[in-house]
């Protein structure tokens, strides 16, 4: 197949060129018409359009089970919206329940995932038991390609560890060759809000922030850099919310650059702490039901600095934090209490065309500097270069046709179960019309194909 006349959108700028696809992957980068297809290949007209490659989302949770009866949109209809927005490549993760192995959960979640994705996928591997036992695993799940894990600061009771039980962590990943993600609240601070609030009457979804109040994370995002410092353990510090978070992981980087150990220290946002802010949860109860996800939406200042840092490279990927369950679910669950509502937003779906057009099309950001944090870079860190996010020969596949200058209203890709409500009826510029995975259309006009290849598990490994 030739895609033909498009304008190649890459992490080094926009390229006039055609590509060549040869069965699963990219065979040539060639200029405009210089390829002569072969008898009876396929020629794909882009005249007009912008040819990506196919997103990368690194922080997923499809299908997660959170409580008896109640879990995430399941994996066919979170990569169903994934593929209608363009990205083809997600990491979720794998989540032990108490006493189950590492290697059982990620077992579980393989069996949830196959035969029911339609992209490709990673797995992470979140640790919140850091007895021996758990940590002697850590080496054989990077062997299986998986060398990410993650940690939290946050839910106490729960998955939250200690200081010194993240520090345990930090030492089994490096010496695995791997990297932690650190989910960086301070669980003891949200949770002694939280029992101020619920003592108090103030139950109802727009307290909810209050449970997580800024200095929260500044503190654990400041304490899991210092940590990672100290341990030289790769980090990557998820969905930063805050400029102070920022702030902090730069000098945590001025720190690494003035003597102290030569890791990578990543940062991540994600589109809803971008595009949405803090006004959800005083504009009546289904909005803040919908915005309801931890760390928590903020005042507009903080998601315009995050913004800022994206765009000058200082914020590495573009994340969404998948977790997307019905509003009618978090409405049943506010019965009891904010605290029982499952946390969580979509935008697997949204992450690509709401970028381009809130970001991209408005001048906060370069078409160059947009692929590479939505797809280029996310794979590079996450141990999938060579072959996902650049279009490049030898690379899959994984090809977007994007239309820039189509208009309309935004409408939630994919199952009508959706939530969809931080963005619904949104105008819009830009829309993927089409869209391969490892040289096969999933994606026609913008509508799924009745034929799909399905999704592949992709072992990774760290460079």
């Amino acid at each position: 197949m030739i895609i033909r006349g498009g304008l190649l959108i890459t992490a080094a700028g926009p390229v006039p060129a055609d590509l060549q696809v040869a069965g699963t992957v990219i065979a040539a980068v060639t200029p405009p018409g210089a390829a002569a297809p072969s008898p009876g290949e396929e020629v794909f007209s882009a005249a007009g359009r912008w040819i990506l490659p196919g997103g990368v989302d690194v922080h997923t949770h499809f299908g997660m089970p959170l409580r008896p009866g109640v879990a995430s949109l399941g994996w066919r209809e979170s990569s169903e919206a994934a593929l209608l927005g363009g990205t083809t490549t997600i990491i979720d993760f794998a989540n032990p329940e108490p006493g189950e192995s590492l290697a059982q959960a990620v077992d579980r979640w393989l069996a949830m995932a196959g035969g029911a994705c339609l992209c490709d996928f990673g797995l992470h591997c979140t640790v919140s038991d850091t007895a021996p036992e758990r940590l002697a695993e850590i080496p054989a799940l990077v062997a299986r390609g998986i060398p990410t894990f993650k940690g939290f600061l946050a839910y106490k009771g729960r998955l939250m560890l200690t200081e010194s039980q993240m520090g345990l962590l930090m030492t089994g990943v490096k010496a695995a060759g791997g990297m932690l993600l650190v989910h960086a609240e301070d669980g003891e601070m949200n949770a002694a809000a939280e029992q101020v609030l619920l003592a108090t009457g103030r139950t109802t979804p727009n307290w909810h922030p209050t449970a997580h109040p800024p200095e929260s994370e500044q503190q654990a995002v400041a304490r899991c850099l210092a940590l990672a410092l100290e341990h030289g353990c790769p980090l990557t510090v998820v969905h930063l919310s805050l400029e102070d978070s920022l702030a902090a992981l730069e000098a945590a980087r001025q720190r690494r650059r003035d003597g102290g150990p030569d890791l990578p220290l990543i940062g991540e946002v994600c589109l809803h702490h971008l595009l949405a802010d803090d006004g959800l949860y005083r504009s009546g109860h289904e909005s803040a039901l919908s915005a309801l996800c931890s760390p928590p939406l903020r005042p507009p200042r903080h998601g315009r600095g995050l913004v800022q840092g994206l765009a000058a490279g200082r914020i590495d990927t573009l994340s969404t934090d998948h977790c997307e369950f019905p509003l009618a679910v978090k409405a049943a669950a506010a019965a009891g209490g904010f605290p029982r509502v499952p946390n969580g937003c979509g935008g697997v779906g949204e992450r690509i065309t709401l970028s381009y057009s809130e970001l991209v099309r408005k001048g906060h950001l370069g078409p160059d500097r947009w692929i590479e944090a939505v797809a280029a870079k996310p794979a590079e860190i996450m141990g999938l270069s060579g072959r996902k996010g650049r279009l490049q020969p030898g690379y899959d596949a994984d090809i977007v046709c994007f239309d820039p200058r189509a208009e309309g209203l935004w409408q939630p890709l994919g199952s009508s179960d959706r939530a969809g409500n931080l963005y619904k009826d949104l105008p819009v510029t830009g829309q993927v019309t089409d869209v391969w995975l490892r040289g096969r259309r999933v994606v026609d006009r913008g509508r799924l194909c009745g034929d799909q290849p399905g999704g592949e598990f992709l072992p990774r490994l760290l460079s």
